[in-house]
């Protein structure tokens, strides 16, 4: 059984009882006291006992001082104290009372040496191994290891570390760790990916699992839209990221079905590249060529495109009328594509300008549209739709166009959100354009899309709104 573990680190011992107590009122079923985080270490150590089993850490050089620690600790009560693999205390204490830890914050190692390492720990304690995820194949090497490790039926405790590691902790019972470690709130969380009592709660033993993925990340502001909407309806449901280099993209359908993960986002430069590893496609993703909705249903995977609905609401709220509208749009990527798609149905004259033409021009022939090179570009469009990456955090800071092109006839879609305020925008505001709008109506009706998709229920959008605002 996993047990939700609370980590216990406060400056004094009093606010350390005080914090345990709070986090066994929440739900917690086990306590890891972090001794080193205590101002003074206290000669009376019988707090760390209790009605649920403890363990304690203390992580310093000073083993001398440390064996005496661990000595009175386990006299007053702790269950296990935590003990490194290199340590050369690992040998000191009676191996029914050890958990011998191992760290890597660099990288996961493949299975075969994950568990030669666990095979090392298991002769002084309960092993205990955490690896830095950095993608699907860090994930997949700990989840093919958890599978011979539970094979034992002995205790293990086996996490995956960062922020893409994070569904190695929502699913914890699955991978059959012993413990999964949770911050008491979610200011005193010691890792990347480490969830709150509070939530290891809510979403019990098996919950619902969606993600993003795509290449990078950094940018995404969906899991707190999603995890909002989770809440907000009532589902013991987590969003999580799992960045996809281009490399390990093929690797997601089986990191998808391994975690038992519902339905997944694909993000930028994933949204065509993702196609053929899918089972099925919908009408609506094969016509735009690009699929940023992946529902997982028994292991047969399917793709759609969601975008095409966050455009369209986009555009609307322009005051575009797209029939017979003069559009041009930036970029021959899947979100080009998406607006392609949807603005060639709804009888729109499609200009298309692309820093590689070859592709502008693939598009074009697709979409029945024209090619126009940066250089013939000129202010004669109703609306100008930037679906590049210029301008977004972590991409360079530059527009997508020169500014001669805008006029204050032309509407101006930028389908970036982070910065809400693009360069594009800043310009376009700048030279008084008819009307602008950001990437943020296109996000959270593609989002809202894709919940509905994968849970069946139609999230409040305004929960959705307050959930992206706040990450301003």
């Amino acid at each position: 059984m996993t047990r939700i573990c609370a980590v216990i680190a406060a400056a004094s011992a009093d606010v350390a009882k005080t914090m345990a107590a709070n986090a066994v009122a929440k739900g917690a079923e086990a306590l890891e006291f972090r001794l080193d985080a205590l101002a003074n270490i206290p000669e009376d150590l019988s707090f760390v006992s209790g009605e649920k089993f403890s363990i304690v850490t203390f992580r310093s050089e000073k083993d001398a001082e440390r064996k005496d620690i661990f000595s009175r600790a386990l006299a007053c009560g702790a269950s296990y104290v935590d003990i490194e693999s290199d340590s050369v205390l690992r040998n000191e204490f009676p191996r029914d009372r050890v958990i011998c830890s191992y760290h890597d914050f660099e990288k996961t190692p493949a299975t075969f040496e994950i568990l030669k390492i666990f095979k090392d720990l298991e002769d002084s304690g309960i092993p205990k191994a955490a690896f830095m995820v950095q993608g699907p194949a860090d994930l997949l090497e700990i989840w093919k290891a958890s599978l011979v490790l539970r094979q034992t039926e002995r205790p293990f405790i086996l996490i995956g570390m960062g922020a893409a590691g994070e569904v190695t902790r929502i699913r914890a019972a699955e991978i059959g760790s012993m413990l999964t470690y949770c911050a008491v709130t979610p200011e005193l969380a010691s890792a990347p990916g480490q969830i709150t009592v509070d939530d290891a709660v809510r979403l019990g033993k098996s919950p619902v699992v969606t993600a993003i993925t795509g290449w990078p990340l950094t940018h995404t502001r969906s899991p707190k839209m999603h995890n909002a909407a989770f809440h907000d309806a009532g589902i013991k449901g987590r969003y999580v990221k799992i960045p996809s280099s281009t490399d390990e993209l093929p690797l997601i359908p089986e990191v998808i079905r391994c975690y038992s993960i519902a339905g997944m986002n694909v993000t930028i430069p994933h949204k065509q590249a993702v196609i053929p590893l899918l089972a099925e496609v919908s009408k609506t993703a094969r016509g735009a060529g690009a699929v940023n909705t992946i529902c997982n249903r028994n292991g047969k995977l399917s793709g759609t495109n969601t975008d095409i609905a966050g455009i369209a609401a986009t555009v609307t709220g322009l005051g575009i009328v797209p029939r017979n509208a003069k559009i041009l749009i930036i970029g021959a990527g899947g979100a080009a594509r998406g607006a392609a798609a949807y603005l060639s149905s709804a009888g729109a004259e499609i200009h298309i300008t692309n820093r590689t033409e070859a592709k502008a021009k693939e598009l074009a022939e697709e979409f029945g549209g024209a090619v126009v090179p940066a250089a013939d570009l000129a202010p004669t469009y109703d609306l100008i739709i930037n679906a590049t990456p210029a301008g977004m955090s972590g991409f360079a800071d530059t527009l997508p166009v020169p500014t001669s092109v805008l006029s204050s006839k032309t509407a101006v879609f930028d389908m970036v959100y982070e910065p809400e305020n693009t360069p594009l925008l800043a310009a376009a505001c700048a030279l008084g354009v008819r009307k602008t709008a950001g990437g943020k109506q296109m996000l959270i009706e593609q989002a809202k899309a894709s919940f509905a998709l994968w849970t069946g229920v139609i999230p409040n959008t305004a929960v959705m709104t307050a959930a992206f605002e706040e990450q301003t």
